[in-house]
């Protein structure tokens, strides 16, 4: 049972979770890896743990149309299972946060309450569900910084992280049109169709990419920030929004997802060398 929860909880997204919390930590001046930067790392895996469930929870009919192999909707393990382990996720994620101080629990708490009501409701409505979801990314930047007690720094890296993964969301429910109408899940592909779908995703992809630019100019970060952000996410960008016009079926949508997830990785690395060098 333990490695279904495992993968119940998307162990890469954990990561990624806890590792967007530790890079906005650590480019702020004041940063030093104290027990207040760590409870606010495991406190970040863990929520991510638990949104990753109760997702599949509410999903679970969805998904036994467009990703039947899922641990839920494949019937690897119980509801009642992942029910408990979303529990227990969920309170030691916010008892670690309140270990950590007022500040990042009541982050983390109101982070919850996103991830339950997007999960419930805001995930079938149009726009909404995404832009929900876009936030609580662009949170766990806030939230470390937070950490710190510097949270402004937190606020570009923010910025950055809500308008990729609204363009990720968007393209996941491109992906997932056929389920989602199955189960009348008003999603903005559902209701707008595939081009309006594409046109809303390059002109996201197109500011965020030129948006890229602005905190070397700034004087945010230095100039290493540009080696890396432009051809490590900036050409990618533009690469993805070419693609999608010509690969644009299930298939190829779950790799160009793929691809933005581990694209991730590229700027988190692009805001730490460009904050620290």
């Amino acid at each position: 049972m333990i490695p279904h929860i495992i993968s119940l909880s998307r162990p890469l997204n954990v990561v990624i979770g806890g590792l967007s919390v530790l890079i906005a930590a650590s480019i702020s001046a004041q940063f030093t890896l104290d027990i207040k930067v760590l409870l606010a790392i495991l406190a970040a895996a863990l929520i991510t743990a638990a949104a990753n469930i109760i997702n599949d929870i509410f999903d679970i009919e969805i998904d036994k149309i467009n990703k039947p192999e899922r641990v839920l909707a494949a019937g690897l393990i119980s509801v009642k299972s992942a029910r408990i382990a979303f529990l227990v996720f969920n309170i030691t994620g916010l008892v670690a946060a309140f270990s950590g101080g007022w500040d990042l629990f009541f982050i983390a708490f109101f982070a919850e309450l996103l991830l339950y009501f997007y999960s419930y409701y805001f995930k079938r409505t149009i726009l909404m569900g995404n832009i929900v979801v876009s936030l609580i990314t662009g949170l766990a930047f806030i939230f470390g910084a937070a950490a710190v007690d510097d949270w402004k720094v937190g606020i570009v890296p923010a910025i950055f992280a809500f308008l990729f993964h609204l363009g990720r969301e968007l393209i996941k429910d491109l992906q997932d049109v056929d389920g989602d109408l199955a189960n009348e899940a008003v999603t903005f592909p559902g209701q707008f169709g595939k081009k309006a779908s594409l046109i809303l995703i390059n002109l996201i992809f197109a500011f965020l990419s030129a948006f890229l630019t602005v905190p070397y100019f700034i004087n945010l970060y230095s100039v290493a920030y540009l080696y890396v952000v432009i051809p490590g996410v900036s050409i990618v960008l533009v690469f993805v929004s070419v693609l999608l016009w010509f690969k644009n079926d299930v298939l190829w949508l779950g790799k160009i997802s793929m691809l933005l997830k581990v694209d991730m990785f590229i700027g988190l690395i692009a805001i730490f060398i460009g904050s620290r060098i």
